[in-house]
């Protein structure tokens, strides 16, 4: 249970379909329920009645609960600025796999009547932070992310080779095109599609799944929640770039070292059935099914 939120911010993708036709009906039944309501300025652009919307960065930090219209992607932008004003996030899936999201669009108000009422369960995902710190320079970029953290060559079609330390052990030298970290939530994500486990969303660790090595003693590993992945790339390989949940890009050469870590800050994702993990890896990943329906041995 949750203190029922008083001001409601929506941010959502626009592009996806029926997302424009939604919101006038969605706000006005908000307002009947005696809530402030408050769009993401992208969001409300062009549509009536909605107001004119604010910033993320500064919707996030005037809501109490933040409604995410969309997919996985709106879902990871949005929870990567909640995660730093400390709001909770409610995501309603308008097309896709959304494994991310807690409803469907057309369960959207029972769940938010639920939600006013305070009637949801709070889980707190813990999220990756990676650091690039250049030699000879004193600034360093550094950024969160709710999935994971891939350091992958710039040009296609080209492996690179980076020295691994967990801690300040060395492990060795992995060559191919990559290494995934990330988090239990992004276990379902890239790191699964390269052969990671699936971990529960709520566990506490690091996944390092390396991405078609060249040598199979290379195996995806399960850190503990609070070691530290130390990466440099080889000389004389190509440039390689770390992306945060898919979506945020940083060049990186040998001149730089790359440290990956456990978050300070989590993100709060509102979710309506507790323990409801395991149903969703079987209705949206078809895990542990077998064809057809049919029970094995039978």
């Amino acid at each position: 249970m949750i203190r029922p939120p008083r001001h409601l911010g929506i941010v959502g993708n626009r592009g996806k379909e029926g997302a424009r036709a939604l919101l006038p009906p969605l706000v006005r039944w908000v307002r009947a329920q005696g809530r402030r309501v408050t769009l993401e300025r992208g969001l409300a652009r062009g549509i009536r009645g909605v107001g004119v919307g604010v910033s993320l960065d500064s919707l996030v930090r005037r809501a109490d609960a933040i409604l995410v219209l969309g997919g996985d992607g709106t879902m990871l932008s949005a929870a990567r600025a909640a995660s730093e004003a400390g709001v909770p996030i409610l995501g309603v899936n308008l097309g896709g796999l959304g494994f991310l999201t807690e409803t469907a669009q057309e369960s959207l108000y029972p769940a938010l009547a639920r939600l006013l009422r305070g009637e949801v369960e709070l889980e707190r995902r813990m999220m990756v932070e990676a650091t690039v710190r250049t030699r000879g320079s004193k600034k360093a970029w550094t950024q969160i992310g709710l999935n994971d953290a891939v350091i992958h060559p710039s040009e296609r079609s080209r492996v690179i080779a980076m020295d691994l330390r967990i801690g300040t052990k060395e492990i060795g030298t992995l060559v191919g095109d990559g290494l995934i970290v990330a988090t239990p939530t992004g276990s379902t994500a890239y790191s699964l599609s390269a052969g990671g486990p699936i971990v529960r969303p709520t566990a506490e660790g690091l996944l390092a799944t390396p991405i078609c090595p060249h040598t199979v003693t290379w195996r995806p590993l399960l850190l503990g929640g609070d070691e530290t992945i130390r990466l440099k790339l080889r000389p004389g390989h190509p440039r390689a770039s770390i992306t945060i949940d898919g979506q945020v890009a940083h060049t990186v050469t040998p001149d730089d070292d790359i440290i990956i870590r456990r978050a300070r800050r989590r993100a709060s994702l509102i979710v309506l059935e507790g323990d409801s993990f395991y149903e969703t890896l079987r209705t949206k990943l078809a895990w542990a099914t077998s064809p057809r329906g049919r029970v094995p041995g039978q």
